[in-house]
């Protein structure tokens, strides 16, 4: 397996917005995968947010984790958010979820970025194993969450740009 930006893969951006739509549209009421593609290809980018990365083992696509300013509109003041973390279905329980968060808080870092923020519906546990600390639970277009972050400062240091 190996982690890559989404801006050296753009032909995975239809397979990668019908996930997104099939999980999140909930969060998104009145757009379309129409809507959902414009959304990833936004994110095709190296050094800038938003940015996404692909787990890849050959030419298939194992899974996305998304760096990006916002995530929620009812917490504008926390930024930036760890997003769009998805493993395709059949691959799951692999370990390719926390190779993708790492590799989104490692290029966060890069960035120059503190801490990092995301919100789940039911993964809590799974980023909690990861380091990532609860801040709250809240309702956000009518799904309960929990709102969580990560200080990434010991992702600084010798060997870390």
């Amino acid at each position: 397996m190996r982690i890559d930006y989404l801006a050296d893969h753009k032909d995975l951006v239809p397979a990668i917005a019908k996930w997104f739509f099939g999980e999140w549209s909930c969060f998104y009421p009145g757009k379309g995968l129409k809507d959902f593609k414009a959304m990833v290809l936004e994110r095709a980018n190296r050094d800038r947010l938003p940015l996404a990365l692909v787990a890849m083992e050959g030419t298939e696509l194992l899974g996305i984790g998304c760096l990006k300013a916002k995530d929620m509109e009812t917490r504008p003041e926390l930024t930036p958010w760890l997003a769009g973390m998805y493993v395709a279905r059949e691959r799951r329980g692999r370990g390719i979820g926390a190779a993708l968060v790492r590799a989104v808080e490692e290029n966060a870092a890069r960035l120059g970025i503190a801490k990092l923020y995301l919100h789940t519906p039911k993964s809590a546990h799974f980023y909690a194993r990861l380091g990532w600390k609860a801040r709250e639970v809240a309702e956000y277009c009518g799904v309960t969450v929990t709102i969580m972050e990560k200080e990434l400062t010991a992702l600084k240091g010798p060997g870390r740009e």
